[in-house]
């Protein structure tokens, strides 16, 4: 009688487990996705924002972030349809409230308001942002993507994978490119028990030169808890203390190129060059100068610099001078040299670039600038562009 009764117990486990962790077709799991999602009207949890970046032979950076975030459902909302709460771990704190956006930034101790009805689309903007808007919407608004007769097979179900301790199916969402020189996938996980989307993973590998970069973005939920948020959790009081505070004005907001002016003279400088000794600008007088600013953790300083190592082939060297400007990285432990030499970069480079930075007006990486043989400022660019190869190259060829 005993063992029989093991047995039944045992067998009762059996079919509760099978029954919430079955493997399920593609439409009956994003119509529980779905449903599971949109009975969920308020709650809070945490949002972890996991970044690895593995340069293959080189180093690797880590980066991880918390956002405590809360919300809240508020049917009278066109644009968002919630209140929002979200405080990120080093300050920054963003609330809505339903009229309004408030965003702390701890760096300035500024609080920017944002009104609703003046300006709908940044609001509206809200329900894309996963760092304040509930992350399990988020991932459905993606998953429901898939839930139509012509889409409802362009998903693969992977089977099971335990997130920190839950049992959760594992989606492809799409099918994972791959090439001799990129590859990347894109994985979300589902609860078993809840049906709530709780991670989303997406890793890219890329070959560039004789180097392998692999960035990994695991973005992930815990401490979930459905449950009454109360009114004070979106309004202003729950806010850090900030010493100023100023309303959203776009025209303030837009990009401006704050660089050194055309025809301005070039601010003269000396830093170290990587290879040894230093260089000065002054030194290049009468050769078409390119100085490139960058740091190595940035993606479009490494598109840059690629490129205009090509131009750097295609130009006499006694008549026009490449010139790479590390801002902030240290030469010997970032290993710069070996960066650059797996990049098939020979341009020269110097570092220390962070202490002419104001000089130039730059604030941000890439920027690039052109300066004539008699030391002028020629052209200037903010950013990396699709058209740098062609527009500088016509540059050169108008001074030579």
């Amino acid at each position: 009688m005993k063992s029989k009764l093991i047995f039944t117990f045992y067998f009762l486990i059996s079919c509760f487990y099978f029954s919430n962790a079955q493997p399920l077709d593609n439409k009956t799991l994003l119509d529980k996705i779905n449903t599971a999602v949109n009975h969920v009207s308020q709650g809070q949890f945490i949002l972890h924002d996991d970044y690895y970046k593995v340069s293959v032979g080189e180093d690797s950076l880590k980066r991880n972030k918390l956002y405590k975030c809360a919300f809240k459902m508020l049917s009278t909302d066109p644009l968002v349809g919630y209140q929002l709460a979200s405080f990120r771990d080093d300050g920054f704190e963003q609330v809505y409230d339903g009229k309004k956006l408030l965003t702390l930034t701890p760096w300035d101790k500024t609080l920017e308001v944002t009104d609703q009805e003046k300006y709908p689309a940044k609001i509206k903007e809200l329900s894309s942002n996963y760092f304040i808007f509930p992350f399990f919407k988020y991932l459905n608004q993606n998953l429901q993507f898939y839930n139509k007769d012509t889409m409802v097979n362009k998903f693969k179900i992977l089977g099971f994978e335990d997130v920190k301790g839950e049992k959760c199916y594992k989606i492809e969402t799409g099918a994972s490119h791959n090439s001799d020189k990129i590859k990347t996938e894109a994985y979300i996980f589902v609860s078993t028990k809840t049906f709530l989307p709780v991670r989303q993973l997406v890793k890219f590998e890329n070959i560039i030169g004789q180097s392998k970069e692999i960035q990994t973005f695991d973005y992930w939920v815990s401490d979930f808890k459905s449950e009454v948020i109360p009114e004070h959790q979106f309004a202003k009081e729950s806010l850090s203390n900030y010493k100023r505070e100023k309303n959203f004005n776009p025209s303030q907001d837009e990009n401006k190129n704050s660089l050194l002016p055309v025809a301005a003279d070039a601010p003269n400088w000396e830093l170290p060059l990587l290879s040894g000794g230093t260089l000065s600008l002054s030194s290049l007088k009468g050769k078409i100068i390119i100085m490139d600013f960058w740091y190595k953790a940035c993606a479009p300083c490494q598109k840059q610099m690629i490129a205009l190592q090509k131009l750097h082939d295609q130009f006499e060297k006694n008549k026009v001078v490449f010139i790479g400007v590390n801002t902030i990285d240290d030469p010997g432990k970032d290993k710069l040299e070996l960066f650059l030499k797996n990049r098939n970069i020979t341009m020269p480079s110097v570092y220390n670039g962070k202490t002419i930075e104001s000089k130039y007006g730059v604030s941000a990486s890439p920027a690039l600038f052109i300066i004539n043989k008699e030391g002028k400022i020629l052209f200037t660019l903010d950013g990396y562009s699709d058209t740098l190869l062609e527009d500088v190259s016509k540059v050169i060829k108008q001074h030579l």
